[in-house]
């Protein structure tokens, strides 16, 4: 039951702003103790089916941008994922998700900061897509910095939630794929579920909620929100936060 409410809260926010069930999906099922192997299994299929409804009313990047994004970004995560699958690499999760959130609420908060990772996005779009590749495949998390590359490349909301939506398509189909071979046990029917649940939240979300939402009132929401995860597992990678296993 956990696994629908969180697909139901966070592909709310996918369905308008084109990041949630992965980007705050997977540190959610991990706080309650989920590996991350079934986190995988639960947020992957309701992320495909949302991206893949988005692109229908939407469009695809242009080839250029496929092109770069498939090389640089998505090579990269496809074998750092498969490496940590196959050889079951000792991996500090919480501590990587923890400080992948943090470094993107450090983004978000510091105009500073924020500037010279825009300067470096329009200058060095290939290192920033293999760097998101690499954090994605470790962490499920490149969803945060692939938001920072897709707004700082592109003028027009819609057409950055298109880029957003291709990737996590992309980023979702493959990591299920080398899932479903390389962790088999983790596959289930019930992601058939995960899958039209998401269907669904974005069927009833998309029209409705996308164009009348302030983007100012949603993105201090989601900083906070960030800046919240981070400190809970951080808190629990330091053993003051005990949470009972729930796989």
């Amino acid at each position: 039951m956990i696994e629908i409410i969180v697909i139901v809260c966070f592909a709310a926010l996918q369905s308008v702003f084109g990041i949630g069930i992965l980007f705050f999906g997977t540190p959610t099922l991990i706080l309650l103790g989920y590996s991350f192997e079934d986190t995988l299994a639960v947020v992957l299929p309701a992320s495909i089916s949302v991206s893949i409804l988005q692109l229908i009313s939407g469009s695809l990047p242009q080839a250029p941008w496929r092109g770069d994004f498939t090389f640089w970004c998505l090579v990269p995560m496809t074998t750092i994922l498969g490496a940590s699958l196959w050889w079951r690499m000792q991996v500090e999760l919480e501590f990587v998700v923890a400080s992948t959130l943090f470094l993107y609420l450090m983004i978000r908060v510091s105009p500073r900061l924020h500037g010279v990772l825009q300067h470096s996005v329009l200058h060095r779009k290939r290192s920033w897509l293999a760097i998101i590749g690499i954090i994605h495949g470790l962490s499920n998390l490149g969803g945060g910095l692939l938001a920072i590359f897709a707004a700082n490349s592109f003028g027009d909301k819609l057409n950055i939630r298109n880029y957003i939506a291709f990737c996590y398509l992309c980023f979702a189909v493959i990591q299920l794929m080398v899932l479903a071979a390389l962790a088999p046990h983790a596959m289930r029917w019930a992601q058939l579920a995960y899958a039209a649940v998401g269907g669904a939240i974005f069927i009833a979300c998309e029209w409705r909620v996308f164009g009348s939402l302030s983007l100012s009132t949603f993105d201090r929401a989601f900083t906070i929100v960030i800046g919240s995860y981070s400190v809970l597992l951080f808190l629990k990678l330091a053993g003051v936060l005990s949470v009972v296993s729930a796989t």
